[in-house]
This record gives C-alpha cells, sequence and structure tokens, in this order.
C-alpha cells in the first residue's frame, strides 16, 4: 500500500474537517471541492490497500512488514508499571477492514461531491463541511481500529456527529408542520436529539460488555485484553464469562450497541425522525456510515463468537439473538414504509428493513454449517446497499431541490421535467426490491436462500414476505413522485413560473455513477468471497470454496428460493401497479371502503404504538419521576452529603457481592 496509507486515509478528512469551516467564508464551493478532493485521496489510499489484502502481507511500498492479519499500532497508554495495562492505537488490516474502507471512502466520496451542488446556497455550510468530514473520519477510523477501546471511542464520536447533523436545521423559523412544535428548528433540533439519546442509551450497555471482556481477560491472563486479533486465538476469556453466569448478560450487552447503530428492534424509531437533515446527511447514515457500523461490529465479532462457540455451545446464543432481531427488523419496517407519507421515510424504513437482512445473515450463518457463505451475503449485501441506497437518497435529493416538498403526495408527474432523476430512482428502486439483474437480486436472494437453509420457517418467512412488501413501497414511491398527473402542489409552482427542473450536473453525475454500479455489481458477487479468503484471515482456515464467475450466476438464478423469490415479488408488484402505477384508483378510496385495510392502515401509520409507547413510558414517565425526584432536592448540604455518604455505601456492597 501507499506509505501510512491506513493512518492518512482517516486523517486526510479529519484535517479537512478543520480548514474547510475557515475556506468556507471565502468560497462555499471551494470548501466542498476541497472536501470532495480529501475523499479522493482517502478512496486512492483505500484501493492501494487491496494489494496487500491479495499479497496476504502488510507492506509500505516495496517494504513488507508481516502477514495479515496485521496491527499497525503505536503505544497509547502504559500503565503496565502500575496496574499491568497497556493500551494501543493502532490499525487492524485484514480483509474486512480493507473491504469496509473501500466502501466507505467511495460511496461518502460522491455524497461530498453531490453536496457542492446540493448545499450550494446554504449559508452556515462552513459547519456542515466540518461535520461531514469529522463523520467520515470517524467511520474510516473505527473500521480499522484494531481494539474495543478505541473503537468504542469512535462510535461515539460517530454518533456525535450523527446527532449535530440530523438537527443541522436547527435555526429554521418556519412553521413545523408536525404537531407538537412551534418551528421546524425545534423539531431539527428534538430530532437529532432523539438519535443521540437512543443510541447512547444503547451504547450504555455496550461499554458495559466491553468492560466485561477487560475484567475476564484480566482473570484469565493477568491483564485486560481488548485487540480483536488476541481475542480471536484464545478463548479462555469466554470461559471465565460462562462459569461466571455473565455470559448471556454479556451477548445481550455487546449486540446492543451494534443494534442501537443500526436502528434494529428495539432501538430502531431513531431512524425515520433522522430524515430531518439534510438529504445528504441521510444518504450518508444509511449509505456509508453510522447504520453500517453495527454490522460491521458484528461481522467483526462473527469468527471470533463463531470459534468460541464451538468450545462453549451457549455463545451459540449470540447468533441466535442476531437472526431473530435482524429478521423481525426486516419485516417490521418495511411494514411501516407501505403507509410513510415523506418520501425520505420510506427510504429510511427501507434501510432499517435491509441492515435486519445483513443482520439476519450474520445470525443464520453461525447457525449453519456454511459460515463462510452467511458472511460473504452479509458484506455482499452491505455494499450492494451502500450503493443503491446512496443513489436513492441522492435521487430523493434531486427531487426535495427541485420541488421544495418531503411528501408524497404533493408530487406527481415528475418524469418529464426530471428524466435523468427518474431513470436512477427506478434503477435504486428496482435493486432495492431485488428484481434480477440489478444488484439487490444477487445479495438479498442469497439471504432470502440462507433463511430457507437455516430450517427456520419463521425466519424464512420474515425474509420472503419483506420481499413483497419492498417491492410494494418502492414503487408506491416511484408512482407518487414521477407518474400520474402533477398534484395541486406541483401545479401551483408550475402557475407561479418556478416549474419542476433536473440537478445539475454535479448532482446528476453521481447518480449515473451510482446507477451504472447498481446495475452491474451484481454480477461482480463472486469476487467477494475471493477477496475475503486471502492471506491468514480466518475463512481460509475453515475451507471456504470459492465460487467462479459461472458458477455464482448459475447458483443465483437456478436456487429453488428464486421461484419463491418471484413469486413473492409479483405479489407486492401487482397491488402497486394497480394503484400507484396506472392510478386506476385513489388508495383512499380502496383504504375507506375495507374496514380491514383502513385499522391495517392506521396500525401502520402509528408505527405499531411502538413509537408511541416509548414517549408515554421513557419520555413522560422521565418527566413524572424527575417531578418527584425534585422534591427530595432540598438544597442543604448537610442532606445532600448524606445522600451521597448513603450512594458510596451502597456502591461499595455492590462490588463487594459481585
Amino acid at each position: 500500500m501507499i506509505m501510512y496509507a491506513d493512518w492518512l486515509i482517516w486523517m486526510i478528512p479529519a484535517f479537512m474537517a478543520f480548514i474547510t469551516p475557515f475556506i468556507a467564508r471565502k468560497s462555499k464551493t471551494l470548501a466542498g471541492a476541497l472536501s470532495s478532493f480529501g475523499l479522493l485521496l482517502s478512496f486512492i489510499m483505500a484501493l492501494s490497500m487491496i494489494p496487500d489484502v491479495l499479497n496476504g502481507t502488510f507492506s509500505y511500498g516495496s517494504e513488507v512488514k508481516g502477514s495479515l492479519p496485521y496491527d499497525d499500532e503505536i503505544t497509547w497508554i502504559d500503565l503496565s508499571n502500575v496496574v499491568n495495562l497497556k493500551l494501543t492505537f493502532g490499525m487492524l488490516i485484514d480483509p474486512l477492514s480493507v473491504f469496509m474502507v473501500n466502501v466507505v471512502s467511495f460511496v461518502s466520496m460522491l455524497i461530498f461531491i453531490y453536496s457542492i451542488g446540493y448545499m450550494h446556497d446554504e449559508e452556515d455550510v462552513g459547519r456542515y463541511w466540518f461535520w461531514m468530514n469529522t463523520f467520515v473520519a470517524a467511520m474510516l477510523l473505527l473500521v480499522l481500529a484494531n481494539n474495543l477501546i478505541q473503537l468504542f471511542i469512535t462510535w461515539e464520536i460517530v454518533g456525535l456527529c450523527s446527532w449535530a447533523l440530523i438537527s443541522f436545521w436547527y435555526k429554521s423559523q418556519a412553521p413545523s408542520p408536525e404537531p407538537g412544535f412551534k418551528t421546524e428548528g425545534e423539531y431539527n433540533a428534538h430530532c437529532g436529539f432523539k438519535a443521540l439519546v437512543t443510541t447512547g442509551f444503547a451504547d450504555t450497555f455496550f461499554l458495559v460488555a466491553i468492560l466485561l471482556v477487560g475484567w475476564s481477560t484480566l482473570k484469565v491472563y493477568g491483564t485486560p485484553i481488548f485487540k480483536f486479533t488476541i481475542l480471536a486465538q484464545d478463548f479462555g476469556w469466554v470461559g471465565e464469562l460462562s462459569r461466571s453466569i455473565l455470559l448471556p448478560i454479556f451477548i445481550v450487552f455487546i449486540l446492543s450497541g451494534p443494534f442501537g447503530k443500526s436502528a434494529q428492534f428495539p432501538y430502531h424509531e431513531w431512524l425515520p425522525e433522522a430524515m430531518a437533515g439534510p438529504t445528504t446527511v441521510s444518504a450518508l447514515i444509511h449509505a456509508a456510515t453510522m447504520v453500517k457500523a453495527g454490522v460491521y461490529f458484528v461481522a467483526r465479532m462473527f469468527p471470533i463468537m463463531l470459534e468460541a462457540s464451538k468450545v462453549y455451545p451457549d455463545v451459540k446464543l449470540f447468533f441466535v439473538i442476531v437472526a431473530f432481531v435482524g429478521g423481525f427488523t426486516a419485516f417490521l419496517a418495511a411494514s411501516q414504509g407501505m403507509v410513510a407519507r415523506e418520501l425520505k421515510k420510506v427510504l429510511a424504513y427501507s434501510t432499517i428493513s435491509q441492515i435486519g437482512y445483513m443482520f439476519l445473515a450474520l445470525g443464520i450463518g453461525g447457525l449453519i454449517e456454511e459460515h463462510i457463505l452467511a458472511f460473504w451475503v452479509a458484506l455482499f449485501h452491505l455494499s450492494s446497499h451502500a450503493v443503491f441506497k446512496a443513489l436513492l437518497f441522492l435521487s430523493a435529493g434531486s427531487v426535495l431541490h427541485s420541488v421544495g416538498t418531503k411528501y408524497l403526495d404533493e408530487m406527481g408527474g415528475l418524469k418529464k421535467y426530471m428524466p435523468i432523476t427518474y431513470i436512477a430512482m427506478l434503477v435504486g428502486a428496482l435493486a432495492l426490491s431485488g428484481v434480477p439483474p440489478f444488484s439487490g437480486f444477487f445479495s438479498k436472494d442469497e439471504i432470502v436462500k440462507l433463511s430457507w437453509e437455516s430450517g427456520n420457517m419463521i425466519l424464512f418467512i420474515f425474509a420472503i414476505t419483506t420481499v413483497a412488501i419492498t417491492i410494494f413501497y418502492s414503487f408506491r414511491m416511484i408512482g407518487y413522485v414521477f407518474l400520474g398527473e402533477e398534484s395541486s402542489y406541483i401545479k401551483k409552482k408550475i402557475d407561479e413560473g418556478h416549474p419542476p427542473h433536473e440537478s445539475p450536473p454535479v448532482m446528476t453525475i453521481p447518480l449515473i455513477i451510482l446507477a451504472g454500479i447498481s446495475i452491474i455489481y451484481g454480477f461482480m458477487g463472486f469476487l467477494i468471497p475471493s477477496f475475503l479468503n486471502r492471506g491468514e484471515f480466518w475463512v481460509a482456515q475453515m475451507g471456504a470454496k470459492v465460487p467462479d464467475f459461472v458458477e455464482f450466476l448459475v447458483e443465483s438464478f437456478t436456487a429453488m428460493t428464486v421461484l419463491f423469490s418471484l413469486v413473492f415479488l409479483a405479489i407486492g408488484f401487482l397491488p402497486a401497479y394497480y394503484i400507484y402505477i396506472t392510478w386506476s384508483k385513489r388508495p383512499e378510496d380502496i383504504v375507506e371502503k375495507n374496514s380491514l385495510l383502513r385499522a391495517l392502515y392506521i396500525f401502520l401509520k402509528n408505527r405499531w404504538y411502538i413509537n408511541a409507547f416509548y414517549y408515554k413510558v421513557f419520555v413522560n414517565g422521565l418527566r413524572a419521576f424527575s417531578s418527584i425526584i425534585r422534591r427530595i432536592q432540598t438544597g442543604i448540604s448537610n442532606v445532600n452529603i448524606a445522600y451521597a455518604a448513603i450512594g458510596i455505601i451502597a456502591f461499595i456492597l455492590f462490588i463487594l457481592l459481585l
């Protein structure tokens, strides 16, 4: 690889984060161009790592440093003379991390280029580029982190950036269409805070799990160990957790963080509100950063937990939880996307659903014999989704940029005004729906096949039903936005001399690139297991069979589950075509005339009442509890000291009991 590429890849956007706010004061375009150029350099750094993976060695130019996986690290905190603890700061170079940095840097680069046009008229664009660059830098450092402590720090930086970017338009004084909020800015700030609190709550348990790793390794090896490569070599620390009856708690807690970051049940409710930020932020969160962090972490832990489960069978609980949470979330979120009124919220629900598919694949991977197949499929769908979801969000941004409304029923008939955006979004919808031969077909159908081969009909039902729901809401979206007659809102804009228009080339060129990749990427899926099978990576030890191109295509199109998928695609597409493509009947009329459909619509519109339950219990309940607590805060120092003393005694007793 290029000299120090593994360090420069995240340092470049981090540096851009500090200089672009000052540059933006002079030129908004230059700030965006520099940020995009910085990510181009990062992508070049990522590409330069690929030969190392193919050769199975870590090198700087012609100088070979060692074999993969390789910890390129420096000593960070050395307390070995005091508490036998030494923390390192380092980059883990292996096929998984190199795969991820290429996906993150490439997709983020296209989003940055698109942002130059999309955010051109934004006054506070310097703040935008600061947080966007920091976001990508933190994500790149996260996937390269060689230990749990470093990963957790970058994990929290990613969460902080998402809060700042989701609530980016907190200053907006426009009246809020959302009940309970006076201005859009107030609502936007609330959405950002909701994301921060939800993921922060999940991360609290995640941190406890990381500390449990330190505790168990200290008991077994005499020193806390957090490095992935060492944790994967010996599983005595897992045995210590098992003997102390902490293993189930550890498994639930270690999955809390990924489920929170990736918006999986029960933490899924923050992501629809994340649509309050700029569309480019939504694209970045959904396609290249934030929500992919949870999938990455489970993939990083996959070989560790898989090998540990062979020694300690109770570890299988890890994969059972991942599979069932992923499968249920895929179905849950897809059903909510069927009735969403906002364009970006349809895509938000689809992201939650597709991430659920990735967790489903990883969970099944630990429960069947073909472990590496499931691991490959999950990463295949991760990268496929990164491309077509960036395409869909940037297409949505092009629409919103043109018409100035986020509501589907205020659009319509945009096909003739925005032909490039229409074709791009149609390609994205076909890929998302899993229609052959688009990329989503190859990656998602493999997950459906895995769910069938798992022998668990519940998981298969989740997977196959979601296929039908996905194509329904995808073409509902296409019909509302581009087909049929123009809405009264669009007609009014035309009468006022502001007709819809195609976006400038700086925005449409990334769409064309992403659409092209969404068409051809599925045929390249067979390269991923070959890439992962290089060097001293764990899958090489498992005798994984790497398919060739012809074998891959034959299996993709002739598997029995392909017929199931095609049938369910038809089941979902036909009503969408009848209602939203031909517009033979108004959907409102269909729902109003059928009491069962109306009840289902209300149930889905209210998000299964899960969101309302959370607000009633956690928000309103916490407020009620706070009012009680407030009464015992007398302000008298002696009373406060007594409270502190009671707390200290209780903590000491807890430690002694533990």
